[in-house]
């Protein structure tokens, strides 16, 4: 079976644990982060794509992280958002006004774990518990 995603782009990307997780299939995650958020949205029956599209930001390409089909979201996992980032970000709300994009930053994505890691298994946490 061909495994899906590849390796991260950037350095700080490169310092979360990647990988496979068997209880999530041949997916390739960068974080652990994005591999929680895939056992939230199977928890709560959400039905996703990683890593679906890659859109053309015109300096750059940018591919999120998770498509939503039943929401028509996209939805990108980011521990904090650098200027890269940022830019990144502003560019594709630019360019294509008409797709909806969300951002889960530190804050937002710790409370998720707040609220659903206790009902949640296999939920890794970071080194510091959170």
């Amino acid at each position: 079976m061909a495994v899906i995603g590849g390796m991260p782009t950037s350095p700080r990307a490169a310092r979360a644990k990647a990988g496979i997780r068997e209880d999530l299939g041949d997916i390739y995650f960068y974080s652990r982060w994005e591999a929680n958020f895939v056992r939230l949205l199977n928890f709560l029956d959400i039905t996703w794509e990683y890593q679906p599209k890659t859109f053309n930001l015109m300096t750059q390409n940018y591919t999120p992280d998770f498509y939503l089909p039943q929401y028509d979201l996209y939805v990108e996992i980011k521990n904090f958002l650098s200027d890269y980032s940022a830019v990144r970000d502003q560019k594709f709300r630019q360019l294509y006004p008409h797709l909806k994009l969300l951002l889960i930053l530190k804050e937002n994505y710790l409370k998720l774990q707040d609220s659903f890691a206790a009902h949640i298994p296999n939920w890794e946490y970071s080194n510091l518990g959170r």
